[in-house]
């Protein structure tokens, strides 16, 4: 949902150098070849997109799969940039360079159709368990497994992320409180509160602390108290409203290389796959916590049910401009909608 994704880390020089031999490496993996035996070890590298301050929860994933399968499972983090630029980990991918990623399909809209609604649109889902039930019971999961199949990567699980709500520095109980505030918002935010008249700007993450404190934004729709604290944004503004425009407010990913996926034994491909689903909800529940430990910094409100409503309505122009991206996107909009009406947000 927002262009923070999408901020690309510097390659350092020394891993510049290797990318060539990584190159030749992964070129092998577009070729089909034999499964490990039962006893081998799988190397398997990995980059995502985050940085530094990821490093523990990560080293948690790569913990967790050694000791589940014995030590035939060493996965090799790096982090985001390192390897290749973060917009371009997607392709690594698929041609075997990287064979596998932690990713966020906003960063490769423009290679899968589906990718930009995967990773959150507004108003898709409200809460966790809609978006539960969307992946698990209504098919979206399927789908996605389907059509990242056909492009030569193996999806496993969705990792659930943190909220994404309204920082203002006056108190906001409604849509028609935004109506006089300048309000931060990414373009498909901005569609949505255009049809309310709420005025809205694009700016970066870095811009947010000098844009508030100076006027020139009332406000920013951005992530959860935790990512406001980190930015110390509630230096300069301290009223949180909880939209439930998107919870969870993006939806990331683990990605394996087909090829490299189709080596493994099967026991060890159901490894991964348990190891990566608890991981992933252990990974949410951090996004929960810290949360909860940033929420004293704010005076929190909530928007009416009824603005919620029009909200998804406002929501479908965006809905139809992911829909015409092909037959399969369409598909999963309807899931969407399906869901959205019998959850009573949409007529």
């Amino acid at each position: 949902m927002d262009n923070n994704k999408f901020t690309n880390r510097p390659v350092s020089t020394s891993l510049k150098a290797g990318l060539a031999c990584l190159a030749l490496a992964g070129s092998a993996m577009a070729f089909p070849v034999a499964a490990l035996a039962q006893d081998d070890v799988i190397e398997i590298r990995m980059q995502r997109y985050t940085g530094t301050e990821e490093d523990e929860i990560f080293q948690r994933l790569q913990d967790m799969l050694l000791e589940a399968s014995d030590g035939r499972i060493k996965l090799n983090i790096f982090r985001g940039g390192e390897l290749v630029p973060n917009d371009q980990m997607y392709s690594a991918l698929r041609s075997g360079t990287l064979q596998a990623i932690y990713g966020y399909g906003g960063y490769w809209g423009g290679q899968m159709d589906t990718a930009v609604l995967e990773s959150g649109i507004p108003m898709a889902w409200t809460d966790l368990d809609e978006a539960k039930e969307l992946w698990n019971e209504r098919g979206l999961g399927e789908l996605l497994a389907e059509n990242y199949a056909e492009q030569g990567v193996h999806y496993t699980v969705p990792v659930f992320g943190g909220k994404f709500d309204l920082l203002t520095k006056e108190p906001v109980e409604s849509l028609a409180d935004m109506s006089e505030l300048k309000i931060r918002a990414t373009p498909s935010v901005s569609a949505v509160l255009n049809h309310f008249d709420i005025p809205t700007v694009y700016i970066p993450p870095q811009e947010f602390y000098i844009a508030l404190s100076t006027n020139a934004i009332d406000g920013l729709i951005y992530g959860g108290p935790y990512d406001y604290s980190v930015l110390k944004l509630n230096e300069v503004a301290t009223s949180y409203t909880e939209m439930n425009m998107l919870y969870p407010g993006f939806v990331d990913n683990v990605l394996v290389n087909q090829n490299v996926w189709n080596r493994m034994p099967e026991d060890l491909q159901e490894t991964f796959m348990d190891v990566t689903a608890e991981w992933a909800d252990y990974r949410h529940q951090k996004f929960v916590e810290w949360n909860e430990e940033a929420a004293h910094l704010f005076e929190i409100t909530t928007l009416p049910e009824s603005d919620v409503v029009a909200m998804t309505e406002a929501a479908q122009e965006v809905w139809d401009a992911e829909a015409e991206k092909s037959p399969r996107a369409a598909e999963a909009i309807e899931m969407i909608r399906d869901m959205a009406r019998d959850k009573g947000r949409l007529e």
